[in-house]
């Protein structure tokens, strides 16, 4: 397994290389480690980059051996690219099973945080989101369903987390009670679930005992829109785990958007599943 991780700050906590090297340790991954000279705000010259180059990779260099010195069941290798952080950071992903970056939590407007809902967005693989570190790492894993082929992806690599570090796994289904206001017939107002979204749950938990039978398993099902649902249920959460996208054009969309929320706010860590899936 090859994970790449987004070192931005050099100095410091780095919150996305611990969780990774956590996670890796249990798969003896390889882990390479990538900081980005950025050159977005002006173009600069060879000569103007020779300092801050030769100062990111010496600094890098020393990341790299403390975290192989303080994991030995994991490979680190470390590169400095020069550009944009977003565009060399998906770049580097393109061969990775995992892509891990770091952003600050309830600060959707900094720096960090636009750039890592870009980054989820556009990255080839699947991406975690961890938050710095005056967020305490939680328990449980949360993970969003819809019935979705893409949740269901989702739903597997939150199970597998959960089992392998032995960890409570909640399924939720949040299928969004529209608000009163936003309706012609406000007495019309749907207030309980569907037949079809306990159908979902059901059938989406139904394999799970079976390939992991010491996994605890909760589920729930919820009237809040799936950004508010997840996000309330994942507070004090180790992972919150989402799907890229929905099963419909509109569902997409709308997951599309919940994960960028999440990405945003980030309750907790964030892993935001695509295609086939992780191995976790």
């Amino acid at each position: 397994m090859k994970i790449v991780v987004g070192i931005d700050e050099l100095d410091g906590e780095h919150p996305a290389l611990r969780w990774a090297t956590e996670y890796g340790a249990r798969r003896e991954a390889d882990i390479e480690l990538v900081h980005v000279v950025d050159t977005t705000a002006r173009r600069a010259t060879d000569e103007f980059l020779e300092g801050p180059l030769l100062s990111a990779e010496g600094k890098l260099r020393d990341v790299a051996r403390a975290a192989q010195e303080s994991t030995p069941l994991i490979t680190v290798e470390a590169h400095v690219r020069v550009g944009s952080p977003v565009n060399e950071l998906v770049t580097a992903a393109d061969t990775a099973d995992l892509l891990v970056i770091g952003a600050h939590p309830g600060e959707r407007y900094d720096g960090a945080s636009r750039r890592a809902v870009r980054i989820a967005r556009l990255a080839p693989c699947s991406v975690v989101v961890a938050p710095s570190a005056v967020v305490p790492v939680g328990t449980g894993v949360v993970v969003g369903i819809d019935g979705s082929e893409q949740s269901q992806v989702a739903l597997r690599f939150a199970a597998e987390f959960a089992d392998r570090h032995g960890e409570k796994l909640t399924v939720l289904l949040a299928w969004g009670q529209p608000e009163p206001w936003t309706i012609a017939q406000p007495d019309l107002v749907v207030t309980e679930p569907a037949a079809e979204d306990g159908l979902i749950v059901a059938e989406a938990i139904a394999g799970l005992a079976g390939d992991y039978p010491d996994l605890v398993i909760q589920s729930e099902i919820s009237a809040a829109r799936p950004e508010r649902g997840l996000y309330a249920a994942s507070v004090d959460a180790r992972l919150l785990v989402v799907g890229s996208h929905g099963r419909t054009m509109l569902a997409r969309a709308l997951l599309g958007s919940t994960s960028e929320e999440l990405v945003a706010d980030l309750p907790c860590a964030v892993a935001v599943i695509r295609g086939t899936g992780t191995t976790s």
